[in-house]
């Protein structure tokens, strides 16, 4: 990450040995530290940054370690913002910072509050005294998200953590808040003005004019103690000899004096030294080469004006940094090396305003061009960037996004480069076809899926018959990787892995990246055929290793995730078990599991509900509900296990209205996700087996018939659960069947898919497919035939320790179990199994009578508050917390307080199930 961050910015910036001391002020900002935050608020021109650099110079100050992060209008993208708080916090204590920056280089990466939650919880624990994390120039950030998450930050920084924030208009934060609370100090323009002893030690001592104390007290009124109209005056009086005069001549607002004095010292600047502060203005930070970069070669490109006239550099741009810091002409050293400087912040918009008035445009163009290749062959691409955008050069702009746009899509910076592409008219796509595949890759992280198969097309569509043929291969790989990876998030597994082999035979070997993610997709097909034995194993494995020589983290665990599904289908569940076991190994941090958390969390939830630790699962299973929450896309098989083994685990509890409305969510979701249809009709079977369960045998035999399954076809895997689920519903008929029909039927199509699974070692579901074989012979009356099946099932289940396949079945396999154990059979396993099973069956009266999806709406629920229905309807809308604090004019921890009581009062865990909720109850 380090090489995406401009290092100058965490400098403190140094202070002169000569400036004014401010006791006074100094001594309020080490009472601060009691409190959460320092608000050092003024105007420009006020010495803000200048006190709290002083500060940390003196003894007090500099016992204190300090994080500092000067800002600019760049770091208003989320990303950047938080990743230089993030790197910066780290310097205060060296690697509470290092996983957090991972989380955020990852291309979804989790919600930014987990992700700060981490490094909260890092710090907090660290054995250090107080430390002190700046944030200059914050009036730069305007971004409401940043606004947002930085409120929270507030609210839970720990103890040992102080935040000041400089900037020259109030924050967009719940100051009030904390002022009545007594955690804020604040430090506004009056305070900092100079007092009359202050300004005279300043005018005489540091600036060495040996005025008198009428022309101080005079200068001093005039302006009001401002401390840049102090300086500019005392440089613009340097070669007048009536300074008395001088002081008698101007007047005014803080904007005329500026404007005046500024034109003052200006004139009196040689001709190179008035160009240089001119075409140097365009920085927002300036180093000596740099400045050779952008002003070397102004005499042959640029006309001269009667601004800027024509005039060679008498010296290097390094000599002439360091002689206008000398002369205390509003140059900031920004390191102790003096290699990097700024412009005093009001210095740098009066040159700027000079610069624009007086030269054409085109020129400042090529100023801003020249910044942008040097900052590009520095590696700083952002500054690039800006640079390229202020010159409005199309050119430029396309060329960064193609040399460098896939990489910072990688790092985490999807926000930026779209809005880098935002910038290109639309006819540039048209001809640019690695723009389109880039932009493409963007959307895709953005689940804009419709919007990144349209450009994809685009891509395609700039293919032309002279099209040299590895060009076309390169732009036909690229839109086949984009669209595996759509078809992935829709849940079409088997148009990722044909895509997947496309990508394997277009693009070439150096394409590492692209070819190993192709790889994975192909290594997925067993979800698609169902086939597990030893060569696809092998296969699953062997793709582990490239993603770990690549140190790609996130490809890494979604490799090992993925074994471990093969090896739960294979029946194998320690194996499986110790398979998400080495996830969190490889990750190192638990935080780093973040990057593939629901995946880990859905799999490892849903063996422990297997296993009947249905506290441990539920514990799980609710994390990757919560992972879910935050992000924009996931792998739509990850949604689909987290969703449905969460609600399987609540119907085991008995808790019916719970998981219906938890299937609801699910199904919700996955309508506005787009997912392909066999993941939504896998929801609707499991509801009706739900409703089968709690004896509602219409709603079952309603979802039997409705469906296109019967048992003469194919048999596909990917729908072998509802194939299941209509078996047991054809069992459960039988009662009303005397001829038996029904059971032979069923019988029939479970010899079908026993063949499939025994043939392709899906050990997993050879045990359900024998569970649910013997309760038909057990309803055939055939009770030696059944029993002898259950045998089976258990051999296979107890070394694996299944509980739940067996205890969800109900009282038919509870019934079965006790006639096995008396015939001997595992008697060890049998009393776990039996064990298992709840006192009284979960069947809630009268479930049976009424139309079961209805039922659950007539459970009572507490009404919510006015406030609280204003908090669920943003929710709906998609507000964060942080955005419904600033619509609603309250605290963030009072929409926390009532998103909670909507969860309490609902029984709901997520804000998707609290959506539903609200919507079932027709509140929206």
């Amino acid at each position: 990450m380090s090489d995406l961050l401009l290092t100058t910015k965490f400098h403190t910036p140094p202070t002169r040995s000569n400036l004014v001391t401010r006791a006074r002020l100094f001594e309020r900002l080490q009472v601060g530290l009691t409190g959460k935050l320092t608000l050092i608020a003024a105007p420009a021109g006020f010495g803000k940054t200048t006190l709290l650099s002083a500060w940390r110079a003196t003894e007090t100050g500099g016992a204190l370690p300090f994080a500092w992060v000067s800002l600019d209008s760049m770091d208003n993208d989320p990303f950047q913002f938080w990743t230089y708080v993030i790197a910066a916090i780290d310097t205060l204590a060296p690697g509470v910072g290092a996983t957090p920056l991972t989380l955020l280089q990852s291309p979804q990466p989790p919600p930014i509050e987990r992700i700060l939650t981490s490094v909260l919880n890092a710090f907090s624990v660290l054995p250090m005294g107080d430390a002190v994390l700046v944030l200059d120039d914050y009036h730069l950030i305007t971004a409401p998200a940043i606004h947002g998450v930085l409120a929270w930050l507030l609210d839970y920084l720990p103890p040992n953590l102080h935040m000041v924030i400089i900037t020259r208009s109030d924050p967009a934060l719940p100051l009030a808040r904390l002022r009545a609370r007594g955690a804020m100090t604040e430090v506004r323009a009056n305070d900092l003005r100079f007092t009359p002893d202050e300004a005279a030690t300043f005018l005489n001592q540091t600036m060495g004019l040996s005025l008198t104390s009428a022309d101080v007290a005079a200068l001093e009124a005039r302006t009001e103690g401002w401390i840049a109209g102090l300086q500019l005056a005392a440089l613009a009086m340097r070669d007048h000899r009536d300074r008395s005069g001088f002081i008698r001549a101007f007047s005014g607002n803080n904007r005329y004096i500026v404007d005046y004095l500024a034109d003052e010292v200006l004139a009196s600047q040689p001709a190179h030294i008035y160009t240089f502060l001119l075409h140097t203005a365009i920085l927002d930070r300036m180093s000596g080469p740099l400045c050779d970069a952008v002003v070397g070669s102004e005499t042959r490109d640029l006309e001269p004006t009667a601004h800027t006239p024509r005039a060679g550099l008498s010296a290097s741009s390094q000599l002439l940094l360091e002689e206008l810091e000398h002369t205390n002409l509003f140059v900031v050293p920004l390191d102790d090396n003096r290699q990097w400087y700024r412009y005093h912040h009001l210095f740098a918009e009066v040159l700027r305003q000079h610069l624009t008035n007086g030269t054409p445009a085109e020129e400042i163009a090529i100023l801003h061009g020249r910044a942008s290749v040097w900052y590009e062959r520095q590696g700083f691409v952002v500054e690039a960037m800006h640079h390229a955008q202020m010159a409005t050069d199309q050119v430029r702009i396309a060329h960064l996004i193609e040399q460098h746009g896939l990489r910072i899509i990688v790092a985490g910076q999807v926000q930026t480069v779209l809005g880098w592409l935002s910038a290109l008219p639309e006819a540039w796509f048209r001809a640019h076809p690695l723009l389109c595949t880039i932009h493409a890759l963007a959307l895709l992280f953005t689940n804009q899926l419709e919007a990144a198969e349209a450009r994809i097309r685009d891509a395609e569509s700039c293919i032309q018959p002279n099209t040299p043929a590895a060009e076309a291969q390169i732009i036909q790989g690229r839109a086949a990787a984009i669209r595996a990876n759509i078809a992935r998030y829709t849940g079409d597994l088997a148009g990722s892995v044909a895509f997947g082999q496309q990508v394997l035979r277009l693009l070439p070997e150096s394409e590492t990246i692209a070819r190993t993610t192709a790889m994975l997709h192909l290594a997925r097909a067993f979800r698609v055929s169902g086939d597990v034995r030893g060569e696809v194993e092998a296969r699953a494995i062997a793709v582990v290793a490239p993603f770990r020589a690549a140190d790609h983290l996130l490809g890494t665990l979604a490799a090992i995730t993925n074994l471990a599904r093969l090896r739960v289908l294979q029946g194998r569940l320690h194996a499986a078990a110790a398979t998400f076991g080495e996830m969190a190994q490889i990750a190192a941090e638990p935080d780093h599991l973040l990057l593939e958390g629901p995946a880990y969390y859905a799999g490892m939830g849903d063996l422990l509900r297997e296993w009947n630790e249905l506290d441990a699962a539920e514990q799980h299973l609710t994390q990757a509900m919560e992972q879910l929450q935050g992000r924009l896309v996931t792998d739509a098989e990850d949604v689909a296990l987290g969703y449905l083994a969460l609600a399987r685990l609540q119907h085991g509890r008995g808790e019916y209205a719970t998981a219906q409305l938890t299937l609801e969510s699910y199904m919700d979701l996955a309508r506005r996700r787009g997912f392909v249809s066999p993941l939504l009709s896998r929801a609707a079977a499991v509801q009706a087996h739900f409703a089968l369960a709690e004896g509602n045998l219409a709603f079952a035999v309603a979802w039997a018939d409705t469906n296109s399954l019967n048992a003469l076809d194919e048999l596909p895997f990917v729908r072998e659960t509802e194939y299941l689920i209509l078996a047991r519903i054809w069992i459960a008929r039988a009662g009303t069947d005397p001829s038996g029909s029904w059971l032979q039927q069923s019988l029939r199509l479970l010899e079908r898919l026993m063949e499939d699974a025994t043939t392709k070692a899906r050990m997993s579901s050879v045990l359900e497919i024998l569970i649910v074989r013997a309760l038909a012979l057990w309803a055939q009356e055939a009770r030696s035939n059944a029993l002898a099946t259950l045998a089976q099932a258990v051999t296979l289940a107890a070394p694996e320790g299944y509980i739940r396949r067996f205890v969800d079945e109900g009282m038919a396999m509870m019934t079965m179990l006790h006639t096995a154990a008396a015939h001997g059979i595992a008697p060890d396993y049998l009393t776990r199994l039996l064990a298992a099973f709840p006192a009284t069956p979960n069947v809630q009266p009268g479930v049976s009578k009424q139309a079961w999806p209805v039922q659950r709406s007539a459970f009572s629920v507490e009404p919510l508050s006015q406030r609280e229905l204003e908090v669920i309807r943003l929710i709906a809308d998609g507000k964060s917390n942080g955005e419904i604090a600033q619509i609603l004019m309250i605290a963030l921890s009072t929409v926390k307080t009532h998103t909670n009581n909507i969860f309490s009062k609902w029984q709901v865990t997520s804000r998707t199930q609290a959506i539903a909720r609200a919507r079932e109850l027709q509140l929206l």
